[in-house]
């Protein structure tokens, strides 16, 4: 490799153009305030899920329990079952709930721009 940019390095097909004129591969960059965002929804999905998880073992933990102390083998079953619809609701919420606002932000930018952009002329 000679270090020119426009020297190709290769026999490849895109040896003959020089690296400035190549297209741009890497998605547009992010300002800080989008990247934020990105990384708080998805912490929050990464809370869903571990809450999700959390709440199927507590359940099954006081089924087990539960099926000791009473020696049965159906209180698994029940607690299991609460505990995954209890799971499944709660997420169903926090999801409906980050719609919302993902809407409501998009709304607001919509009328901000249209607001900038219009005027007497």
């Amino acid at each position: 490799m000679s270090g020119d940019p426009d020297t190709p390095s290769s026999e490849t097909e895109r040896a003959g153009t020089s690296r400035q004129e190549l297209p741009s591969t890497s998605p547009l960059a992010l300002t800080a305030d989008e990247a934020r965002r990105e990384r708080s929804t998805a912490a929050r999905f990464a809370g869903i899920g571990v809450q999700f998880a959390v709440t199927i073992l507590v359940s099954l933990a006081l089924g087990s329990w539960l099926d000791k102390k009473f020696g049965t083998g159906v209180f698994i079953y029940l607690a299991v079952f609460l505990g995954a619809a209890t799971a499944f609701y709660s997420m169903y919420r926090q999801l409906m709930a980050n719609l919302e606002r993902e809407e409501a932000a998009t709304r607001a930018r919509k009328a901000g721009g249209q607001s900038g952009s219009g005027g007497p002329q």
